[in-house]
């Protein structure tokens, strides 16, 4: 007889929660296909940086929230009129949500990028 592997309790399927205040929280979405987009689209951003070609990060940083929070979520924080810090902030926050990691190791992982990317600058 063959063996049987029960996943049913591994396969959650539960969005995690960004709180952006006291009355605003919107779900992640977590799934293969956004994470895939969000992939694509940092890829795509990588690419144009390599071959000196305009970047511009603040339609990435819009394409990822949108994708992952919503419209309606977007509408809310573009409304908020907040810095860069805090969009990075957001952004990261997605991160940490669609890999099931902490959003300290994130910021971690941001801030070990940067260091490389001012590296090769130099």
């Amino acid at each position: 007889m063959a063996k049987v592997y029960n996943i049913m309790d591994k396969l959650v399927n539960v969005k995690p929660i960004v709180k952006i205040d006291e009355d605003h929280e919107y779900k992640i979405n977590n799934t293969k296909n956004n994470a895939v987009y969000i992939q694509s689209l940092v890829k795509k951003n990588k690419q144009d940086k390599e071959k000196n070609d305009e970047v511009d990060e603040i339609k990435l940083i819009e394409k990822i929230i949108k994708a992952s929070l919503g419209k309606e979520a977007f509408d809310y924080i573009e409304s908020l009129d907040l810095s860069m810090e805090g969009y990075n902030t957001i952004v990261n926050t997605i991160m940490a949500g669609i890999s099931n990691s902490e959003l300290e190791e994130i910021e971690e992982m941001g801030k070990k990028e940067m260091e490389r990317f001012q590296q090769e600058e130099k």
